[in-house]
């Protein structure tokens, strides 16, 4: 290793990995600073600064988001070994990103309210059922793992099914909140009896004590399947610590740190040999099979109708 600094742009803020940027400094001896930048604009930030790139690596919690703007030749592809093994959905087609925690959406249940799992819903469109008229809830676009799931739906279903289920679940009173944290935090308070959100929410939510259990939708065989966003790590075009960028993603990468990453944060490992705990494996969930390339061109035109339908961000202060 020559490089000792390493300029980290994240537009993950929850979960704060701040012990995993610590630990990389007391092992490596490589200074991580990390700026963090609203998500919805931090690769926008890469952009303005190609020129003079100020940042060496980004992080963030969207494939699509990324995905979007790769052609724009921002970042510098890496083929770390790990992800040569992997699927080809959980990375860009030249590399230039590479996930590195793969986030599935799933349904967060309140016990208070369906204590038996035999009540449970088992496929997306059970929100839209009487038993859970106004108990149902989502995020709002804000997310763009609720984004990237209506996306995947349209890309499978149709617009015609996709629009007629969030006509059917608005009909039967779905509770939309600002985000994935609103709406894991609203679940118990409020009495709402199943969150959609991301399989992290979830174990995050359990291991604060509250009384949940997670119920995987759309499941059976030939089923729709569940959509899976992944959080992403990227090497900056033109960085200022290249090496450090790339030892950064092999460690990060590695059966020790996604290990960690699954105890802590309940995040999915990308890497096979990482010991998963309680966190369902990749292999054991059915994915939506649409190409990334497609739930990126629908990206737009899905938070529009979105946001026309009540879903739309909150204001930013």
């Amino acid at each position: 290793m020559t490089d000792k600094a390493l300029t980290i742009y994240s537009g993950r803020l929850r979960p704060d990995l701040t012990p995993i940027y610590k630990l990389f400094e007391g092992l490596t001896g490589i200074k991580a600073s990390v700026e963090m930048i609203y998500h919805l604009d931090v690769e926008q930030r890469i952009k303005a600064e190609r020129a003079d790139p100020q940042g060496d690596l980004l992080l963030t919690n969207s494939q699509v988001a990324v995905e979007a703007v790769r052609e724009s030749g921002v970042f510098e592809p890496y083929q770390a070994e790990v992800a040569r093994g992997y699927d080809s959905w959980l990375r860009a087609p030249d590399y230039a990103w590479l996930s590195f925690t793969a986030w599935p959406r799933s349904a967060m249940v309140n016990r208070q309210i369906l204590p038996d799992p035999k009540t449970w819903p088992t496929r997306f469109e059970d929100f839209a059922s009487p038993e859970l008229r106004g108990k149902a809830s989502t995020s709002t676009v804000n997310e763009e793992t609720m984004v990237s799931q209506v996306s995947a739906l349209r890309a499978v279903k149709g617009d015609e099914w996709t629009w007629r289920l969030i006509d059917r679940l608005l009909a039967n009173g779905l509770r939309i909140y600002p985000s994935n944290k609103h709406t894991r935090d609203a679940l118990i308070p409020e009495g709402n009896a199943v969150a959609m959100v991301n399989s992290s929410n979830f174990h995050v939510f359990l291991m604060e004590g509250n009384p949940v259990g997670e119920a995987w939708l759309d499941q059976e065989r030939g089923g729709i399947g569940t959509n899976i966003e992944a959080h992403v790590v990227a090497v900056i075009k033109g960085a200022k610590h290249p090496q450090a960028a790339r030892d950064f993603i092999d460690w990060l990468l590695s059966p020790d740190i996604q290990t960690l990453l699954a105890r802590m944060f309940g995040e999915t490992p990308v890497n096979a040999k990482a010991v998963h705990g309680m966190v369902k494996p990749l292999s054991d969930i059915r994915r939506t099979d649409v190409s990334l390339a497609k739930i990126t061109a629908l990206r737009d035109s899905t938070r529009a109708y979105l946001s026309t339908k009540g879903f739309a961000a909150p204001e930013r202060d």
